[in-house]
C-alpha cells in the first residue's frame, strides 16, 4: 500500500453520484454564511435572510436567478465545471468547501498530485508497525477501523468498546470516556465532523455513511445540532492533547495520509512529543512483558 501524503483522491464522477438534495442544502448553508454587506449588497431592516439572497448569488456568479433557485431546491439541474467555479467564488468557499461542492455535483475537479517514483510499496501492517510507539490506525468508508497498531490500542482503548464498534465517529460522539480524556473535546469533534462531511460528499452512495449519520443523529445531541450546518474540512494536521489517568498528559500532532491506489482509505498517525513517546514506549514494553509471562 502506497502512502505518499495528503491529497485529494482521484475519483470517478458521474450522474449516478449526484445527490441533488444534499447539493442544494450545502449551497443554502454556504449562502447564509456570506457577509452580504462585504459583497457590496445593501443590508437593512427589510432583509429577512442571513447572508446572501438567491438572486444575489446568481448575480455574483453570472447565472440566471431561476436556474440557481432550481439548483438550490434540489431539482435535477446539470452543472458544468465553469459554473461551479463561479458559484464557489460567489459563495466565498474555502478550498475544502469547493472540493465538497464539486463532489456533490458529480463533477471532477482537476487536481495535480505529485508522486515520487522511488516510493516503496509496503503493506498496511508494515506501515502501522513501523510507526510505533506513535499510535496509528487505518480506516475506510465512514471511518470504520480496518487495523491499528498496538500503540493505538494502548492510547485509545475506547475504539474496542461496544459504543465505538470499531468506528472513529462513534468513539468521538458516543464514548464518554474518550470525551473526558480529550482536552477541548468540542473543538476536536467539530473538526472531525467537518472532515467527515467531506468524505461523505465523496462517497455518498456508500449506505454505511447514511446509516451512521442517522444513528449519530439519534444518539448524540451535538451531532444532531452540528450536522445540518454543512461545515466541511480537510485532512490538515491537528494538535490533540489527552489527559490519561494512567499515562498522564499525552500530546500529539495528528497527520493523515491517503494511499494513491485506494483513496477510500485513510492512514491516521498520532505523532507524539518526546514525553508522550516515552510514556507509550514504556506502556508497550510492560504490555509485551505481560504477554511473555
Amino acid at each position: 500500500m502506497n502512502y505518499p501524503g495528503i491529497g485529494t483522491p482521484t475519483l470517478k464522477y458521474g450522474e449516478d453520484m449526484i445527490d441533488h438534495e444534499e447539493l442544494g442544502a450545502f449551497m443554502k448553508a454556504c449562502r447564509a454564511r456570506v457577509d452580504a454587506e462585504a459583497m457590496g449588497f445593501p443590508v437593512g431592516k427589510r432583509r429577512r435572510v442571513a447572508g446572501l439572497r438567491r438572486e444575489e448569488v446568481a448575480e455574483l456568479a453570472g447565472i440566471s436567478p431561476d436556474w440557481y433557485t432550481r439548483l438550490e431546491q434540489g431539482r435535477d439541474v446539470g452543472v458544468s465545471r465553469r459554473v461551479l467555479e463561479c458559484l464557489s467564488k460567489a459563495l466565498q468557499l474555502s478550498e475544502a468547501e469547493m472540493g465538497h461542492l464539486f463532489a456533490l455535483a458529480g463533477v471532477q475537479r482537476p487536481v495535480e498530485t505529485a508522486v515520487s517514483s522511488s516510493e516503496a510499496v509496503v503493506s498496511q501492517a508494515e506501515v502501522l508497525e513501523a510507526l510505533s510507539p506513535n499510535p496509528a490506525h487505518c480506516v475506510s468508508g465512514p471511518w470504520d477501523i480496518e487495523a491499528m497498531n498496538m500503540a493505538a490500542e494502548v492510547a485509545f482503548p475506547e475504539l474496542h468498546g461496544k459504543k465505538a464498534g470499531g468506528n472513529v465517529m462513534r468513539m468521538i460522539f458516543r464514548d464518554e470516556g474518550f470525551r473526558e480524556r480529550l482536552a477541548d473535546w468540542e473543538s476536536h469533534a467539530k473538526q472531525c465532523l467537518a472532515t467527515f462531511r467531506t468524505l461523505y460528499g465523496r462517497q455518498m452512495r456508500d449506505p454505511r455513511f447514511r446509516q451512521l449519520v442517522n444513528e449519530l443523529t439519534l444518539s448524540s445531541e451535538e451531532f444532531a445540532a452540528w450536522w445540518p450546518r454543512q461545515h466541511v474540512g480537510d485532512l490538515s494536521p491537528a494538535s490533540k492533547r489527552f489527559i490519561d489517568p494512567v499515562l498522564g498528559e499525552l500530546r500529539f500532532t495528528v497527520r493523515f495520509f491517503q494511499p494513491t491506489e485506494d483513496p477510500g482509505r485513510i492512514l491516521t498517525v498520532f505523532m507524539g512529543d518526546a514525553y508522550t513517546q516515552q510514556r507509550l514506549g514504556e506502556a508497550l514494553a510492560d504490555r509485551s512483558i505481560g504477554w511473555k509471562e
